[in-house]
């Protein structure tokens, strides 16, 4: 894959999770936070550190350039979408029961709630990235 497919991907990956994260956090962080165990002040930090929080979009974004590109060759929108789909589920099953396990952060409904928005919102963002690869050629690394 060269150097610009790859950095073309990348960054439409990396807008795409920032985007979906800040639209899933606007329109259900109200509802995640009925769902908290421990006071939501108490785990959240007053003012997040925006880049930390860039630097793992960029890292979603590789992700997934490398999965969908070079892993699995679904280019298209509608091959990625699928492929994040599981992806992402897989992912945020690891991550929210391990989290669930470890923390008081939510309880179990709240766990399988983010489960789910957080699966769509890295399906949503897959699907951009092979959107993308797709229209600039079909090449595999």
């Amino acid at each position: 894959m060269s150097a610009r497919r790859f950095s073309m991907a990348t960054v439409t990956g990396t807008v795409m999770v920032l985007l979906l994260g800040q639209v899933t956090g606007a329109l259900f962080g109200g509802l995640l936070e009925g769902f908290a165990v421990a006071d939501p002040g108490l785990v959240m930090k007053s003012s997040p550190n925006l880049w930390t929080i860039v630097l793992g979009a960029v890292a979603m974004g590789a992700l997934l350039t490398v999965l969908l590109g070079c892993w699995t060759g679904h280019t298209g929108a509608m091959k990625a979408l699928g492929t994040s789909a599981v992806f992402g589920l897989l992912l945020h099953l690891f991550l929210g029961f391990s989290l669930f396990g470890m923390t008081t952060m939510l309880n179990l409904t709240g766990t399988l709630v983010k489960i789910v928005i957080d699966t769509v919102q890295l399906a949503l963002a897959g699907m951009a990235v092979g959107y993308v690869l797709g229209r600039t050629g079909q090449s595999q690394c």
